[in-house]
């Protein structure tokens, strides 16, 4: 049979057209499936308005978040674990195997961590967080203890995160006031529930908490950091905007803050010094799902905790050897390391003058890891941060450091937050290693990184990432 070169050239574009087919497929469940990742990340902003004021991303379309924070009452998450449920259900629908390997990859990510939330959210006690809305990603069996609540978030947040450039920014730090208090509100009522059913702090960090609280409270209001921050930065501004927030203070968020310390009290009252998740309801189910929150993997908390001594056996056994080296040979690791510690050649002056100078020595460190990065990064990010000191009024029982990136524009730099309440804590032998892992190359450095991809998997916090990338 004779084919005219017509006919020739008709299969072979027919040929060619079906061979597009498939990728014309994967192209469009490509671009369904991302329109459905970016319109969640706008509902997980709702949810989370901080987030959204982290990243500076507060404007345009967005700039009504500016004016609000993440409910903290029962009812506010409750909403929350609904979004979380209905998010995830859209989530399983999507038909994973006719998307690009990148795609898969965005949706697998989205759908782990919903799939974590929703099974976090499903205990009828503490504080679940699936996005990295302020510091660290950070999962509480306690809705109010030490680390965890308003009251030690938001003072923070308005003062590092909710940028005041006209009067309009200050307005709407104004209503976020209102908004925290109605939070301490809402978060007390859900201490109330949980010692209900037997979820109360133990003693020791419920001491901690009240302590930090009640230093706060005895402070004259125009002290307290949200008044001082709005009155730093609106003082050539008009609108009065320090007596307007002193106002919001006294009248708002000073009584609930009294009516959580007051909550504290009562369960301190009661409570223990037992810490083990063994207490709490539902507890061995409780601490298999934060473990695997904190750690993505599905072995089993014996398997872990084995796999922790091993490693402190390994790492103990390459210590031994360093320490030999500098003289140190009597006693365990720990012991020698507790003496060096303590050695006078390694500590700061345990006053103001000491803390300048370790600010300044962690300056000097960050600079010098700059000029080593292109030996270990093809892919480069600025890395913009500002170290600071842990503020005072919450520094007893404050970590001893933690930072987060800046703004994706990198207008706003990240923090670095250092607690300076004793430098016996901090020998100069312990800060560059700390500067590592909480600056650069570690957590501003892995935040930044982060602004490469979607906006959903910015907002989305997986905890034995950040902390992984940090030690490593």
């Amino acid at each position: 049979m004779s084919h005219s070169r017509r006919d020739v050239l008709i299969a072979g574009s027919s040929a060619l057209a079906l061979a597009a087919l498939p990728a014309r497929a994967a192209q469009s469940a490509d671009a369904g499936a991302q329109a459905m990742l970016a319109d969640m990340a706008e509902a997980m902003l709702a949810d989370a308005p901080e987030t959204a004021s982290g990243l500076g991303i507060d404007s345009g379309a967005r700039a009504a978040l500016k004016s609000r924070l993440g409910d903290k009452s029962p009812a506010g998450q409750a909403r929350i674990a609904a979004h979380v449920a209905e998010r995830l259900a859209k989530l399983r629908a999507v038909n994973r195997a006719a998307l690009s390997p990148a795609t898969r990859t965005d949706v697998d990510v989205v759908l782990a961590a919903h799939e974590l939330a929703a099974d976090g959210f499903a205990f009828p006690f503490g504080d679940m967080a699936m996005m990295n809305s302020n510091w660290s990603y950070r999962n509480s069996p306690y809705a109010v203890a030490q680390n965890t609540g308003s009251f030690v978030e938001t003072p923070d947040f308005l003062d590092s995160n909710h940028a005041i450039k006209d009067r309009a920014d200050a307005d709407a730090y104004l209503a976020r006031l209102s908004a925290y208090a109605a939070n301490l509100t809402g978060e007390t009522e859900r201490l109330r529930h949980d010692a209900g059913i037997g979820v109360v702090a133990p003693a020791f960090l419920l001491d901690k908490t009240l302590k930090q609280m009640t230093a706060v409270q005895a402070q004259p209001i125009e002290q307290w950091v949200p008044v001082a921050s709005i009155a730093r930065r609106t003082k050539d501004m008009a609108g009065d905007y320090d007596a307007k927030a002193a106002a919001i203070v006294k009248a708002e968020v000073a009584p609930a803050l009294a009516a959580q310390i007051a909550e504290l009290q009562r369960q301190r009252a009661t409570a223990t010094m037992d810490a083990g998740a063994w207490k709490l309801p539902q507890g061995d189910a409780y601490y298999a799902w934060a473990l695997q929150a904190g750690t993505t993997t599905r072995m089993t908390p014996d398997a872990v905790h084995q796999l922790g001594l091993d490693q402190l056996a390994a790492l103990q056994g390459k210590m031994d050897g360093l320490l030999k080296g500098l003289g140190l040979t009597k006693g365990t690791v720990g012991e020698r390391m507790t003496a060096m510690g303590k050695d006078p050649r390694y500590l700061f002056p345990n006053d103001d003058k000491g803390r300048a100078q370790i600010l300044s020595y962690i300056d000097g460190r960050l600079a010098d890891i700059r000029t080593r990065l292109p030996r270990a990064f093809a892919t480069l990010v600025p890395g913009k941060l500002i170290v600071k000191r842990v503020p005072v009024e919450i520094e007893a029982g404050a970590p001893g450091a933690y930072a987060g990136a800046g703004s994706i524009d990198g207008s706003v730099p990240g923090n670095y937050y250092i607690n300076l309440r004793d430098t016996s804590i901090w020998p100069r032998y312990a800060l560059p290693t700390l500067c590592y892992h909480e600056g650069i190359p570690g957590h501003i450095w892995q935040g930044e990184y982060t602004y490469k991809l979607p906006l959903i998997r910015s907002l989305l916090a997986f905890n034995a990432y950040s902390e992984g990338w940090a030690l490593y």
